[in-house]
């Protein structure tokens, strides 16, 4: 339940701060519930030590940057020189501050935390029977997400959205931002090869093609979903779903889908075909090939400006959260216009930003522990393989678009992060050896 809720409501952003609030509370409750009221035999807590070494990495960051520091110490930081000045003014340049700049930004950074390392959490103390309904309830919300879509393209300007600030005439879904929602489809198609891989497999050969089939044709639709939001990287993002969906579906045990993959990508190159045919005259598609264009492509610029926000703020950082006001006060002059960059579009361009050398250093370990623990559970537990591979293409899928974007400030995307991160973590031992007899 807290995952379908968090797609549902983790979407709107830094623009839509009330379902984010919604999400932060309803998962104060839910971790409540979960430690206070544990299911028979369910631990409340993972076993995995390596995954709490993830979650405590994970906070450390902008934890450590609310901790006040004595004056002599914060006021010899890069970049302050602004804010000593102004604080001189009012005679407070020798109080005690934190090294983020704007804690109050930093503090809501680390609130918004609370909904993935949750989910983490949760999903690490459960068995592997139990991680598939995970799985089940990412594909059925990603379809009921395209599915919304699809309403949300048939009524225009006037179609029903979750959020005030959101694109307009794509497939927004359940998010904000169309690059977000063509994440989420694409993990929803990771999530049904990993799903078609768990389902029974004592099924006759004709309730396996038919079930073959609905699952297939639940793909495409995620995948014209994708195409329809307009993303242009979540679009390229699809040759790599596909590549994860047919890693997934290679670890079948009965090989139920061996011989297909083979007739799975030639309906995609037929599919491709069509959609060419179709771009000459469905303005739709025409809108979203128009997309490619790099005339108006302000990136570049961006990344330039930001690297010189790195420079001020090197090695410490500005603090999480302050990217927006720090880029602002240094955008140069000639580029300055109405528009407001909330973001770096480059996830770890802006983690450099807001947390500089020590913030790299962090992703550089969990990064290093996760594949550690994707390494053991591959060998430790042959039969959960596609699950492994599913939270391998999920972290890779999100990883990409990051070089480009932010889906993790997503909390919808940052959740589902969270899960497949959990796919590799130990799960719980069985009750007859925590309770021998």
């Amino acid at each position: 339940m807290f995952l379908a809720l968090a797609i549902v409501l983790g979407g709107g952003g830094t623009p839509n701060p009330a379902s984010e609030l919604a999400l932060e509370l309803l998962a104060v409750l839910t971790a409540l519930a979960w430690v206070w009221l544990p299911r028979a035999g369910q631990p409340p807590l993972p076993r995995d030590p390596l995954a709490w070494a993830v979650m405590g990495l994970v906070v450390l960051v902008p934890l450590a940057q609310l901790i006040p520091l004595p004056p002599r110490v914060w006021t010899a930081l890069p970049g302050r020189e602004t804010q000593v000045s102004a604080l001189a003014l009012v005679g407070a340049a020798d109080s005690w501050r934190p090294l983020s700049t704007s804690p109050s930004h930093t503090l809501a950074s680390l609130l918004s935390l609370g909904p993935p390392l949750l989910m983490l959490a949760m999903a690490a103390t459960l068995d592997s029977r139990q991680r598939r309904w995970l799985i089940a309830t990412v594909a059925l919300m990603t379809l009921v997400s395209a599915l919304f879509g699809a309403l949300q393209l048939a009524g225009g300007n006037d179609a029903v959205r979750l959020y005030n600030a959101s694109n307009q005439l794509v497939v927004t879904g359940f998010q904000a931002n169309r690059n977000a929602e063509a994440d989420v489809l694409l993990v929803g198609v990771l999530a049904l090869a990993a799903l078609s891989v768990a389902l029974p497999g004592a099924w006759n050969m004709r309730g396996r093609r038919t079930r073959s089939r609905w699952l297939a044709a639940v793909a495409a639709l995620l995948l014209l979903a994708t195409v329809l939001t307009a993303s242009r990287m979540g679009i390229a993002l699809i040759a790599v779903a596909l590549l994860g969906a047919g890693a997934i579906l290679a670890q079948d045990p009965d090989r139920r889908w061996g011989g297909s993959l083979g007739r799975v990508a030639g309906a995609g190159l037929a599919l491709l075909a069509a959609g060419l045919v179709l771009l000459q005259s469905n303005a739709r598609l025409q809108a979203v090939a128009a997309r490619f264009g790099l005339q108006h492509e302000g990136r570049a610029e961006l990344w330039s400006d930001s690297g010189y926000v790195v420079a001020q703020y090197w090695p410490f950082g500005s603090g999480m959260g302050t990217f927006m006001a720090n880029f602002i006060a240094a955008e140069p002059l000639e580029v300055v216009d109405a528009t407001v960059p909330n973001r770096a579009h480059n996830d770890f361009l802006e983690l450099t930003i807001e947390a500089g050398a020590f913030g790299i250093a962090a992703l550089a370990v969990v990064i290093a522990l996760l594949l550690a623990m994707a390494f053991l559970a591959w060998r430790r537990r042959p039969q959960d393989r596609a699950q492994v591979l599913f939270g391998v293409a999920v972290l890779l899928v999100i990883g990409l678009h990051s070089l480009v974007d932010y889906p993790l400030r997503s909390m919808a995307l940052a959740c589902l992060a969270a899960l497949g991160a959990a796919m590799f973590a130990r799960p719980p031992a069985p009750a007859a050896e925590r309770h021998p007899a």
